[in-house]
C-alpha cells in the first residue's frame, strides 16, 4: 500500500521547521558525494574501453547499475530532516515523517517504501548470472553503456547546479529529480533482464510520493 501524497501545504509546513544549519549540512553532504561520484565515473569510463564481448558488456552494465544505485542521495546525512532530527529524540517532531507516512522505518513511509524498492532493484541486479548471449551485437551494447555513463554525468552535474542555492524544498526536489534521471540511465538493455526493468518501474512509482 502506498503512502498518501503530501500536499503543497503539508510540504511547506514541514520545510518551515528546518533550520539553516540543517539545510547547509545536508546540502554539503549531497555536494560532496556528487563530486566523488563524478571522480569515480571517470574511472568507470576508462574501464569501458576494455570491454570487448557481449558478456563483458553485460557484466559492466550490472556493475554500472550497482554503482549508480549506490550514488542515490538517500542517506540520512543527505536529508535536512534527518540531520535536524537525529540524536536522542530521533524523528520526534520530524516534518517529513508527519507529512509522508510516518518515520522512515514505518510501513506507510514514502521514504521507507522508496528505499525498499531500491533495495529490491539492487538485489535483482546482483542476482543475475547470465546477461545477453554472445549473439547480441557488442557494439550496440557499448553504445548503450556509453549513453548510460553520459546521462549519469549529466544527472550529477545537474544535481550540483540545482542544489547550489537551493532551499529545503529545492534540495528535496533536486534529489528526487536526480533519482529519476539515474533510473533512466541504468543500462537495462545491456543487462538483459525484464525483471530489472520491472523493478526500475517500481522504484519510479515510489519516487512520485517521495517528495
Amino acid at each position: 500500500m502506498g503512502s498518501a501524497m503530501a500536499s503543497p501545504e503539508d510540504k511547506a509546513g514541514a520545510v518551515a521547521k528546518i533550520e539553516p544549519r540543517s539545510l547547509e549540512e545536508a546540502r554539503g553532504a549531497v555536494e560532496a558525494r556528487s563530486l566523488l561520484f563524478l571522480m569515480r565515473l571517470d574511472r568507470l569510463e576508462a574501464g569501458l574501453s576494455k570491454v570487448r564481448t557481449a558478456r563483458e558488456a553485460a557484466r559492466f552494465a550490472m556493475a554500472t547499475a550497482m554503482f549508480l544505485l549506490d550514488s542515490l542521495p538517500l542517506r540520512p546525512e543527505a536529508c535536512p530532516f534527518c540531520v535536524q532530527n537525529a540524536g536522542g529524540c530521533r524523528c520526534q517532531g520530524c516534518g517529513y515523517a508527519e507529512t509522508h507516512g510516518g518515520r522512515c522505518d514505518a510501513d506507510a513511509s514514502a521514504f521507507g517504501q522508496l528505499i525498499e524498492a531500491v533495495i529490491d532493484l539492487a538485489g535483482e541486479v546482483h542476482s543475475i548470472r547470465e546477461g545477453p548471449s554472445e549473439v547480441v551485437d557488442p557494439e550496440m551494447l557499448m553504445k548503450e553503456l556509453e549513453a548510460s555513463l553520459d546521462r549519469s554525468r549529466e544527472a550529477a552535474e545537474a544535481l550540483l547546479a540545482d542544489i547550489a542555492e537551493a532551499d529545503v524544498a529545492g534540495l528535496m526536489e533536486a534529489k528526487r529529480k536526480y533519482v529519476g534521471a539515474i533510473l533512466e540511465a541504468i543500462p537495462v538493455g545491456a543487462i538483459g533482464s525484464r525483471e530489472v526493468d520491472r523493478r526500475i518501474g517500481d522504484v519510479a512509482s515510489r519516487l512520485e510520493e517521495y517528495w
